[in-house]
């Protein structure tokens, strides 16, 4: 162990080499560790023309309110080391980063670069469940997402230019630039920078990639002046009514517009044959000798219905009267590692009951499930009807129950119902068909004006009701999904639920908001709950880069949610 309490150096690797002959960088290890909560560092050595190597710091989830007080800090705490600068992520939201297709973050955080992790951390960069292939695909729906925004405004552009509208034109040239300079923030720091300001763009880049080809000379007078004209296109074009550029600058602008454009495609393209490279030499989110596999696996059945027949027990014996149980949904993972140190075989399992009973117990049932999920390695969720209620949904052909029901065993018949069944078996004619179709489109509207209106909202004061919004939409779209497959109106209305329950019939939620870890389960909870906080409590605590990350989330929910519907 080296210096403070919580180091520890990986042995295997090139980089450990490194890190042995070079005392700078060990002293600067035990500093930052010694000083600050810090979960992994690494050492990126992608851009040495900088004359100075980058260290990646991922910070424990206590500064997500402070980041921006303590990297001033942690910089300071290392300025007698000027070859090394910092660049300082909260843990978990590195983490989504990388899971959302950030490719800075996931060729900078390889195990071969890791030179610190903070000992007995349960903090999981790279989760067991992650693929290398949905990665790949994101990568570019990302590019191909953001390339798409900077063409409608190069458009909008030469609409406006060739109209002789030379303001709007102005406006459309800006934000194509601004957009541009943003996404390459993204893809060369994971960090995207929500200013206006091109000039604050072009000194960021200067100071971050010798790929950036410094379309404006600091020394050149013209240049400076088309900076000028940028700083007040924005400006004036929002709050002021009679602002004009003349053809003339805006004919240049057009210019650096293109040098840009073209700088930004050769920095991708760059940037995505590392990438592609170092996955075709072995780049492993793994060590080689740890055989990792993540996919669902069949559990064998004496020891899954041994797992069954616990639970059913210890919810019978935490419930007030006798009950009925069925098994609607299930689902497993595993994690597997086989090394010269240990070999484990871990599992989490996922269990969807219906409770019937004859009497209204919904309470006690919200409580055993809260006692069942105390247990780290089963997530249970419980749905509880009434028989009298469950007999009315048959009568009118309800495909949740008729599913659960009439092809399902109970687990546990302690009531010995005597279920009637409707004569279509769940299955819906053509007029009920179109009828749900209806509910569905009236749910997605309410859920895209929501979300919309979310969106809208940029205001540092409004970041909440901005959230508020997107809550509001994801509930919406989880009702109209449950209602149009299943035909089921679930009783209890709170977002946590509902999209519990989407989990239990769809992959894609569990994608979204993955909740493996305890970082993946607080940012859900914090995005299910914002609704309840400011109703009760009156105020919650999230910040922009929080409130952007949901709307992300947010849209490609209703996306996908959208795309099951149409049948895609």
């Amino acid at each position: 162990m080296l210096g403070g309490r919580n180091s520890i150096f990986l042995k295997n690797t090139a980089i450990m080499e490194k890190i042995k002959s070079n005392s700078d960088l060990k002293d600067i290890i035990v500093v930052l560790t010694m000083k600050f909560d810090i979960e992994q560092i690494y050492l990126n050595l992608n851009d040495p023309k900088l004359g100075s190597h980058k260290i990646v710091i991922l910070v424990s989830n206590k500064y997500l309110k402070t980041l921006g007080e303590l990297v001033p800090r942690i910089t300071n705490a290392i300025r007698d080391y000027p070859d090394y600068r910092v660049s300082c992520y909260i843990a978990f939201q590195a983490k989504d980063k990388i899971l959302n297709g950030n490719l800075f973050l996931f060729t900078s955080c390889v195990p071969e670069r890791l030179i610190f992790k903070k000992e007995d951390s349960e903090f999981v960069l790279i989760p067991e469940t992650f693929s290398l292939d949905k990665f790949s695909k994101k990568v570019y729906a990302l590019r191909n997402k953001e390339l798409q925004k900077v063409g409608e405004f190069k458009e909008g552009y030469f609409f406006y230019k060739e109209k002789e509208q030379y303001s709007m034109a102005a406006f459309m040239i800006h934000q194509a630039i601004e957009l541009t300079y943003r996404y390459l923030g993204i893809v060369l720091s994971a960090k995207e920078r929500i200013k206006h300001s091109i000039r604050g763009h072009h000194h960021f880049l200067q100071e971050i990639t010798t790929m950036y080809d410094s379309i404006f000379d600091d020394e050149n007078k013209t240049d400076q002046y088309l900076l000028n004209v940028l700083e007040d296109i924005y400006r004036a074009t929002r709050y002021e009514d009679n602002f004009n550029v003349k053809l003339e600058t805006l004919n240049l602008l057009e210019i650096k517009m293109n040098q840009l454009h073209s700088n930004a495609s050769n920095i991708y393209d760059t940037v995505i044959s590392s990438f592609e490279k170092s996955v075709t030499t072995n780049c492993k989110v793994a060590d080689e000798n740890i055989d990792i596999n993540c996919e669902p696996v069949d559990v064998p059945k004496s020891n899954l219905d041994g797992k069954i027949v616990s639970l059913v027990e210890k919810l019978k014996s935490l419930l007030p009267e006798d009950i009925s149980v069925y098994l609607f949904g299930y689902r497993a993972q595993r994690f597997e590692m086989e090394s010269v140190c240990e070999n484990s075989n871990n599992g989490k399992y996922y269990f969807d009951f219906l409770i019937v009973s004859r009497e209204d117990i919904r309470e006690q049932v919200s409580n055993a499930q809260a006692i069942l999920n105390e247990d780290a390695n089963l997530s249970v969720l419980l749905l509880s009807h009434k028989v009298d209620q469950i007999q009315k949904k048959l009568d009118e052909n309800n495909i949740f129950f008729h599913k659960v029901l009439h092809y399902k065993l109970p687990v546990s018949d302690c009531l010995n119902v005597s279920w009637s069944f409707h004569e279509n078996n769940g299955t819906r004619v053509s007029t009920e068909v179109e009828t749900a179709r209806s509910k569905w489109y009236g749910r997605k509207n309410n859920a895209l004006g929501f979300f919309n209106g979310g969106k809208a909202i940029d205001s540092s004061e409004e970041v909440v009701v901005k959230v508020s919004l997107f809550n509001q939409a994801v509930e919406q779209t989880c009702l109209g999904l449950l209602e149009f497959f299943y035909g089921y109106r679930p009783y209890q209305h709170n977002l946590n639920h509902l999209y519990s329950l989407c989990c239990s019939f769809w992959y894609f939620p569990n994608d979204i908001f993955s909740r493996s870890t305890m970082e993946e389960k607080g940012l859900f909870k914090e995005f299910v709950d914002i609704v309840k906080d400011v109703r009760y409590a009156g105020l919650s605590y999230i910040d922009w880069d929080d409130a952007y990350r949901y709307e992300a989330r947010c849209e490609r929910f209703l996306d996908e949610c959208s795309k099951l519907v149409c049948g895609e």
